[in-house]
């Protein structure tokens, strides 16, 4: 069972929000603090606790106990002084995890030495994912781990029913995790499982392996 923690929302845009609701609904507390009323206003109901702060003044931290927190989040829009600013204070408080919004790759660098824990470029990563939706259309979902090993989630399409996994594999490194046919999920098939019309593969490997395999399909 996943354990409760505590959690700081720094930015209440879209974004943030989106962050702040979910994790309240996975059963975190979740304080949300911006310095616009409307946007307090709207989450108020929404998530845990939702306040009305300048987190670039460090007594506003302070006073709201933030470094009593597991995770803070700083998702502020495009105020790049403030991001940075409520990192270092963060940090400075004695959070362990502060997870910051990057806007460009120098404000990256700039919060990577700053402390932040871990940096997240939205726009960056949806885009990169939209491109790989588009240009492999039959894949679904996929995921990526440590050392460029990423696990794929794609659907079949005719011209592979009736071969098995082994003859679509071939001598790729690559690995068969889990089929997906109908509502039911298959970890593990073997290289003589054969595939039937609508299954789903699961596959892990090397990015360059995987697209390689994929581009031959």
């Amino acid at each position: 069972m996943i354990e409760k923690q505590q959690f700081i929302v720094i930015g209440l845009g879209v974004f943030g929000a989106t962050i702040a609701r979910e994790l309240t609904r996975l059963g975190h507390e979740v304080l949300g603090i911006d310095s616009d009323e409307q946007r307090v206003d709207r989450l108020a109901d929404e998530i845990t606790h939702a306040v009305i702060a300048d987190v670039t003044d460090e007594n506003s931290l302070i006073e709201l106990n933030a470094g009593n927190y597991d995770v803070a989040v700083v998702a502020i829009g495009r105020n790049v002084e403030a991001t940075m600013l409520a990192t270092l204070q963060l940090r400075e408080l004695g959070l362990k995890k502060v997870w910051a919004k990057a806007l460009t790759n120098q404000h990256h660098r700039i919060l990577e030495r700053l402390g932040a824990t871990r940096i997240i470029a939205p726009e960056y990563e949806m885009g990169v994912r939209i491109s790989q939706e588009l240009n492999y259309p039959m894949v679904h979902d996929y995921l990526s781990l440590d050392d460029d090993y990423f696990v794929v989630d794609f659907q079949t399409t005719e011209d592979l029913v009736d071969k098995t996994i082994g003859e679509l594999i071939d001598d790729a490194p690559v690995k068969a995790l889990v089929v997906k046919r109908m509502k039911e999920a298959h970890p593990h098939p073997d290289h003589t499982w054969t595939i039937r019309s609508g299954d789903r593969l699961v596959l892990g490997g090397q990015l360059d392996d995987l697209r390689d395999l994929v581009n031959r399909l």
